[in-house]
């Protein structure tokens, strides 16, 4: 089952492997997963980005279960290109929390897309790397869960 943060509920089926497939809108989503015998597992801020294409591995474990209480978190995605708009790939994007509390890290894919999934709310500072260089940083304030924040990038030098 997949809560939109507007209140929206989409349930799918898994496969006898466990696995599904789902067309989701653009935004921010609470994923349950659950089965009987097995402790469900609730994954906050997941971020769907328009036009993409991911996939997610979670596993399940088996017990008993217990209540879903995980701080509530959002998702930072985009696209990012160089100067003349080709996606650029393999550039590391590090989001880092202002008080050193929260710290999050991914790489761009070959279409250019990040995404940074159960990001808290807070002050950030995001930056770009290319191998050791920076090649872009700014700050990135992150005030509430509702929706995917989302950051398009151009990278003017690379």
């Amino acid at each position: 089952m997949c809560a939109a943060r507007d209140g929206r509920v989409f349930r799918f089926d898994a496969d006898r492997l466990g696995t599904f497939a789902a067309e989701l809108p653009e935004g921010v989503y609470d994923l349950v997963i659950s089965a009987r015998g097995y402790l469900s597992l609730m994954v906050r801020g997941i971020g769907i980005l328009a036009r993409h294409h991911q996939m997610l591995t979670r596993g399940l474990i088996p017990g008993e279960g217990k209540g879903l209480e995980d701080e509530p978190a959002t998702a930072v995605a985009g696209y990012v290109v160089d100067r003349v708009g080709r996606p650029v790939a393999n550039l590391a994007i590090h989001v880092n929390e202002e008080r050193g509390r929260h710290a999050y890290t991914t790489r761009t894919d070959r279409s250019g897309v990040y995404i940074l999934h159960g990001v808290v709310p807070g002050m950030y500072d995001l930056s770009v790397r290319a191998g050791e260089r920076t090649v872009d940083h700014r700050p990135l304030p992150i005030a509430h869960v509702k929706e995917l924040v989302r950051l398009d990038l151009r990278i003017v030098q690379i």
